[in-house]
């Protein structure tokens, strides 16, 4: 069977980040993917500051990281749909 989610009909509703196995999860109601936080290219972040927590923004169109200097780097959910973020390398 395969899983067929637009960008439109996907609204995260909770994102959390596992320390266990470094990955940041959004869920979108029965949808749930995790992507490798720390390939995410240090370029596509607001600061280079640590990231200190996430939410959800923009009605559940971004994950939010918020550094620990104050700013903010929104990350799309699309990121999250399968092939939606390939790390450079693979």
């Amino acid at each position: 069977m395969n899983v067929d989610i637009s960008w439109a009909e996907l609204v995260a509703e909770r994102v959390w980040f596992d320390a266990s196995c470094g990955r940041l999860f959004v869920q979108a109601g029965d949808f749930v993917n995790g992507i490798e936080f720390a390939k995410i290219p240090d370029a596509d972040f607001e600061s280079g500051a640590p990231v200190k927590s996430f939410s959800i923004g923009q009605s559940g169109s971004v994950v939010v990281c918020h550094h620990r200097d104050g700013k903010e780097t929104w990350l799309p959910v699309g990121m999250w749909l399968p092939e939606g973020f390939t790390p450079k390398g693979n």
